[in-house]
């Protein structure tokens, strides 16, 4: 069985041609998202250096998504042309599908794309005796969630990580639990032998082509040629258009502030001590004039120690405390401070990963620190 593989939701096009389950050939084109003007090329270009038409084909396989959404509907509307002048069928495949079949070890593995903002379209998989079964359908949420999720429901069971999110939170990842592994960075793992190593986060369009047959083998029929659009996380959309605004926070603010929906560790009797004092400097964030978020710092000569980011209980993963942190570093660098510490649970991940996303790096430890039990993990970075 003859398939034409087609992937356009990433900035490489590419094409394939299958026989069965064999690679025939494959074409890669990196030269941004241009793909209005390279796809069709491509599949020509493919198709003479194997001495085959399009009506040899008895499968065309597309990505669905997420990725691009212009690349998306350029490779749909191109697939969808072809099977419908044709008459051959066509399967359109998730992009987490296809990132899942680039691991053919037995087990359960999660297929995660980078949606900015510290969240990511995520969706698990199962391979057991050579054949792929989906565990849970395509999401989008924040990574911390989409971590803890898998945590709550798989428990200790193995999980194998794979998708570009791996490499922006590698460290969160398998600091979550010793039992999540990299699909890059697993020696126990057989890689696909038609993927290069160092592409194996990204998604490979002969692996695309190999969930489009499976697919089709299975239900014997067209899979569904239409992009899948997933939607932020709905704390996200709520934020996004609203006026927010970042300044300095001054006592005024505390009169109508409820501390207690922010942090179980601030009052506002130590509020009012810190920006009273000279070595401290506080911002906030307001929404519609009400602070939604907090935080500050305390230098000491020409260092900082970040003392607090707060954000108000409905207001979390909506991207505030990063908006806190880059203005805090900004603040850092126009008082010509040389560098920037803190200290944090070492069970609260979404703060981690936030610091690490902003380059700081793990300087030590205080032993049983936080309630006698959690250690405090001491970040470090240069001005």
């Amino acid at each position: 069985m003859k398939v034409l593989s087609i992937e356009t939701s990433s900035k490489i096009c590419s094409v394939a041609i299958l026989e069965d389950k064999n690679l025939v050939k494959k074409i890669e084109l990196n030269n941004g998202l241009t793909h209005s003007e390279s796809l069709m090329p491509l599949i020509k270009r493919i198709l003479e250096e194997t001495n085959l038409t399009l009506s040899q084909m008895d499968l065309f396989v597309c990505d669905i998504g997420p990725g691009s959404f212009t690349g998306i509907r350029i490779g749909v509307a191109t697939v969808k042309a072809f099977s419908d002048s044709l008459q051959i069928p066509a399967v359109g495949i998730s992009s987490l599908e296809g990132l899942a079949y680039a691991i053919p070890k037995d087990g359960i593995i999660c297929s995660m794309i980078d949606c900015k903002n510290d969240n990511c379209y995520y969706a698990v998989y199962q391979l057991e005796n050579g054949h792929y079964s989906l565990l849970e359908s395509p999401k989008a949420d924040s990574v911390e969630n989409c971590l803890n999720f898998l945590i709550y429901k798989y428990g200790d069971s193995t999980i194998t990580f794979i998708g570009d999110t791996c490499l922006s939170y590698k460290d969160l990842i398998k600091f979550f639990s010793p039992q999540f592994c990299l699909a890059n960075e697993d020696s126990s793992i057989c890689l696909n032998h038609h993927i290069p190593e160092s592409d194996i986060n990204t998604i490979d369009v002969y692996s695309l082509g190999l969930a489009g047959l499976e697919n089709y083998i299975k239900s014997g029929e067209d899979k569904a040629l239409l992009p899948l659009y997933l939607k932020k996380p709905q704390a996200q959309r709520q934020l996004e258009g609203k006026n927010l605004i970042i300044e300095d926070m001054k006592l005024s603010d505390l009169e109508n502030l409820d501390i207690s929906k922010f942090d179980n560790f601030w009052n506002i009797h130590i509020l009012k001590e810190e920006l009273a004092s000279e070595t401290s400097h506080f911002i906030c964030a307001k929404l519609e004039n009400t602070i939604v978020g907090f935080a500050g710092i305390k230098i000491i000569v020409d260092e900082a120690d970040i003392m607090n980011i707060a954000v108000k209980e409905d207001y979390r993963r909506q991207g505030i405390a990063t908006l806190l942190l880059n203005h805090i570093l900004s603040l850092c660098k126009q008082k010509n401070l040389k560098a920037i510490n803190l200290e944090v649970n070492e069970e609260n991940f979404s703060a981690i990963s936030l610091y690490q996303k902003f380059g700081f790096k793990e300087c030590g430890r205080r032993k049983q620190y936080y309630d006698n039990k959690y250690d405090a993990i001491l970040f470090t970075q240069k001005v």
